[in-house]
């Protein structure tokens, strides 16, 4: 790899040699991400033992009950004030995705230049809409489980994250905004995969993430793949990558699927608003 090689050549070859090696220097998965997944994987795991993982974590727990009180968990309107509870309300995969929402938000904000700062920025509002209409549109035109939907739709653009991570390893790169974005375009579903694969998620997760940008998904709903992709569609305009960005905005979604973000809006809006922070 000689240093004459263009930037984006010799920063594709370093990541691909990091992810052979398994080398994945990930700061998106925080310390809280980790010790709630570890926590849900304990077999005899309970809403009092988990709440006391989760109060660890302030923000955290702060962000749980938000959610149990948002009107996509709490039509009734009676209020929950204390995490346990919390958990009982939004149930326990979803504390996973909201471990993953406030660690994604502590990485956008760790960007190393104004420029990163902006993609990242793009990406995580993004990630946050495409996640809540996910979660909304299993709920009303699936049997897919709206927390794994969830889920999938927070991660679905993480290879924007990682490789936004690296380019501070490339300061020429960063100075070559086209360069960065082509990169961006063209490699952050694959190398999301690749990443993602490092944490045994499940082959949904994975597809979704890796397909996500093709624009291709088939009614009914039956897969996270085609969910993921047709939530991403629907929030089309605040894609970071401007080619997909003015691709999707000639596309028509189907009545149906016009019908439910409508009448789910409140809870897309106040789900985001939560996941946001």
């Amino acid at each position: 790899m000689t240093s004459d090689a263009p930037a984006a050549f010799r920063f594709l070859q370093a990541i691909a040699a990091d992810l052979a090696k398994r080398k994945v220097a990930f700061p998106t998965f925080s310390r809280a991400t980790i010790k709630i997944r570890q926590a849900l994987e304990l077999p005899d795991i309970g809403a009092d033992r988990l709440a006391q993982t989760v109060a660890i974590e302030p923000l955290l727990a702060a962000r749980l009950v938000q959610m149990a009180n948002s009107a996509a968990l709490n039509p009734g309107g009676r209020p929950i004030g204390d995490v346990r509870n919390a958990i009982l309300r939004v149930g326990m995969a979803s504390v996973r995705s909201v471990a993953l929402a406030v660690a994604m938000e502590q990485l956008r904000a760790d960007a190393s230049s104004p420029m990163l700062q902006r993609i990242a920025e793009l990406a995580w509002r993004h990630s946050v809409e495409v996640a809540a209409v996910a979660y909304v549109l299993a709920k009303r035109l699936s049997r897919i489980n709206p927390d794994e939907a969830l889920f999938a739709g927070l991660v679905h653009d993480i290879g924007h994250f990682y490789l936004l991570s690296q380019a501070r390893r490339f300061p020429e790169l960063e100075q070559s905004p086209e360069e960065l974005e082509h990169v961006l375009a063209e490699w952050h579903p694959s190398i999301g995969r690749a990443v993602l694969h490092e944490f045994q998620l499940s082959e949904g997760v994975l597809e979704a993430v890796a397909e996500h940008e093709n624009g291709h998904y088939r009614l009914p709903l039956r897969t996270l793949p085609d969910l993921v992709t047709l939530a991403n569609l629907a929030r089309a305009a605040s894609n970071p990558v401007v080619a997909y960005r003015t691709s999707a905005a000639s596309v028509a979604l189907e009545p149906e699927i016009v019908t439910a973000l409508t009448e789910g809006k409140p809870e897309i809006d106040g789900l985001a608003s939560v996941l946001r922070g």
